[in-house]
């Protein structure tokens, strides 16, 4: 069902349909999100950006197993390891506050 020609549209409909799925589901969900962006990926960089939105949309239902996946990738592939930094410190870091802010 899933292949190279269609792996990003299924995965980014998985990633959207993740943020409202039941809880029952949600863990495996991730866990098979991850299994595609991995098996399909067509470069690093959109590896990196599947798994960093997983960790934004569903931190708590992303097991250790897929840190330990992703952060192996970035060390050993020098070619994405500055975009893959760069790209975690934006999920990271909130933007700043509007001027006219105040608490």
């Amino acid at each position: 069902m899933c292949d190279h020609s269609n792996s990003k549209r299924i995965v980014a409909e998985l990633l959207a349909y993740l943020a409202d799925a039941e809880f029952d589901i949600r863990e495996e969900l991730v866990l098979k999100i991850a299994i595609l962006a991995e098996k399909f990926a067509a470069n690093y960089a959109w590896y990196v950006d599947t798994i960093l939105t997983l960790i934004s949309v569903a931190p708590e239902d992303v097991p250790d197993d897929i840190w330990f996946r992703v952060v192996q990738i970035v060390t050993n592939h020098d070619d994405i390891q500055k975009y893959a930094c760069e790209t975690a410190l934006k999920v990271c870091v909130p933007p700043p506050l509007p001027p006219n802010y105040s608490p």
